[in-house]
């Protein structure tokens, strides 16, 4: 009874840490936003970016998704923006599927927006700690210093086992395959009597007509 109620609750835990994710990502971007605004004057560029994970779970040898995102908050377009986040996936560790992890975008105007994704493969197991990326930017066109700024880091993080993690959480298909089974044992019967009963109807029409 108890495995069957925790099978239950599996659904609803997993979406209540995603919201709870989400909630502290826009929390550290509003701050990151308010210290950036205190410290850097007006009249030029601000860039305050997020590096997250797509992937629910980074497991060895299976592929796991950084996205990144990059914001122009000032009243200057920002020039020669780059991201590096090379020190993060070190290639002893990781194995890199698709993307970069040094990517320049040569201007980001004032509410712009930019989007960057690498999917990489962990080759070792263990705790494993996803720092933040480095952003460099110039914050107008004719500034002459190059300006430093952060992504948000999503901390320390668990790489699992293939094993292990198919072990660990592979009942959660078994829940799937049983709720899609439930749902169509509830469809199909239903379905299955009406036809019969709209074949019965459909047979006797012609009788009743012809006499």
């Amino acid at each position: 009874m108890h495995q069957r109620c925790a099978s239950t609750l599996i659904m609803p835990k997993v979406w209540a840490a995603t919201m709870k994710y989400f909630i502290l990502l826009a929390v550290l971007c509003l701050a990151n936003t308010e210290d950036t605004e205190r410290n850097t004057p007006r009249n030029s560029a601000i860039i305050v970016a997020s590096k997250f994970s797509l992937s629910q779970y980074a497991v060895e040898g299976m592929d796991y998704v950084m996205d990144y995102r990059l914001y122009n908050i000032g009243d200057k377009t920002a020039m020669k923006v780059t991201l590096d986040d090379r020190d993060a996936f070190p290639t002893q560790a990781f194995e890199i599927i698709r993307g970069l992890l040094q990517v320049r975008w040569e201007r980001i105007a004032p509410g712009q927006n930019v989007s960057h994704s690498v999917v990489v493969r962990p080759r070792a197991v263990g705790a494993f700690n996803y720092s933040a990326a480095q952003i460099t930017y110039y914050p107008s066109e004719d500034a002459k210093e190059v300006r430093i700024g952060y992504t948000s880091a999503p901390g320390e993080g668990y790489i699992y086992r293939q094993k292990d993690y198919e072990r660990k959480f592979s009942a959660k298909l078994g829940v799937w395959l049983v709720f899609v089974l439930l749902v169509s044992v509830l469809t199909v019967i239903p379905f299955a009597l009406w036809y019969q009963s709209k074949s019965r109807y459909d047979q006797e029409m012609p009788s009743k007509k012809s006499k």
